[in-house]
C-alpha cells in the first residue's frame, strides 16, 4: 500500500510541475509577445512616413526590420503553441488559402538570412495551389523547415519544391549540407531534441516536434530523407481539405 501511495503522489507531483511548466511558457509568451506588438506599431508607423517621404532605401530597410520582428513575435507564440499541444486544446482556425502564397511569403521572410549565409533557395511552385489549412500553423512549419535547411545547408542551394498529387499538396525542402545520421533521424522529431553537429545549439529544439504536431493535426505528414554529408530532404504531404480529413480519422 505505501509503494502504491508514493507513486500515486510521485504521479500527482509530475502532473502539478508539467501544469506549472505549461502555465510558465503561456506567461513566458506573453510577456515576450506584448513589447514586441509594441515595438511592430512603431515600425509600420515608421513605413507609412517612408512612403510618403518617398525614401525606397528606408522603407525597405524598414519591411526588413518588420520580417524580423514578425519572425520574434511567432517564436514567442510557438511558446504558446507548445503549451496549448501539450494541454491538447491547440486552436487550429482552417479557411481556404493559397500555399504558394504563403511559401513565397515565407521564403521571402527568410531571404536575408539566407543571404548572408550565402545559401540561394530555388523555388518551385504551381501557379496556385488553393487548399483549407490554418496560415499561421502552415507558415510555422515551412518557416521551420526552411530556416533548417539554412542553418545546416552549408552555404549551398536549398531546394523548395511545390506539387499537388491527387488530393494532398507535396512540399519538399531539401539542402545538401552536413546531412543527419539515421541515429539522430530516428529522434529529430522529439521534444527539446537538436542534432548534435558541433555548431553552438540555437532555439529550443521543438521546432520539428512542433511542425509534426501541426501538420498531423491537420492530418498530414512528414518524413526525412538524409545521410551524413548529403544533406536532407523533408517531405510533407497536406490533404487538400483538412475539414474533410478530419472528418474521415473520426
Amino acid at each position: 500500500m505505501n509503494e502504491e501511495s508514493d507513486l500515486l503522489k510521485t504521479n500527482q507531483e509530475l502532473r502539478e510541475a508539467v501544469r506549472a511548466r505549461d502555465e510558465f511558457l503561456a506567461i513566458a509568451a506573453h510577456e515576450l509577445r506584448s513589447p514586441m506588438h509594441a515595438l511592430m506599431l512603431q515600425v509600420e508607423t515608421a513605413i507609412v512616413a517612408a512612403r510618403r517621404a518617398g525614401s525606397d532605401d528606408l522603407l525597405q530597410r524598414l519591411e526588413r526590420v518588420r520580417r524580423v520582428l514578425d519572425r520574434y513575435v511567432k517564436r514567442a507564440t510557438l511558446l504558446l503553441d507548445i503549451s496549448r499541444i501539450n494541454a491538447r486544446s491547440m486552436d487550429l482556425r482552417f479557411e481556404e488559402v493559397d500555399l504558394v502564397e504563403v511559401l513565397r511569403d515565407v521564403v521571402d521572410t527568410y531571404s536575408s538570412e539566407a543571404a548572408f549565409n550565402l545559401v540561394d533557395i530555388r523555388l518551385e511552385t504551381p501557379d496556385v495551389l488553393i487548399g483549407t489549412w490554418d496560415r499561421a500553423a502552415i507558415e510555422q512549419v515551412i518557416g521551420n523547415l526552411i530556416s533548417n535547411a539554412i542553418k545546416y545547408g552549408d552555404g549551398r542551394p536549398v531546394d523548395v519544391d511545390l506539387t499537388r498529387e491527387g488530393a494532398r499538396a507535396h512540399l519538399e525542402v531539401k539542402d545538401r549540407g552536413i546531412g543527419i545520421s539515421p541515429e539522430d533521424q530516428a529522434r529529430i522529431f522529439g521534444r527539446f531534441e537538436q542534432v548534435m553537429t558541433g555548431q553552438a545549439r540555437t532555439g529550443f529544439g521543438v521546432g520539428l516536434w512542433l511542425a509534426r504536431a501541426l501538420i498531423e493535426a491537420h492530418r498530414g505528414s512528414i518524413a526525412v530523407e538524409s545521410a551524413p554529408g548529403k544533406g536532407a530532404a523533408f517531405t510533407v504531404w497536406l490533404p487538400l481539405d483538412t475539414a474533410a480529413a478530419l472528418q474521415e480519422s473520426k
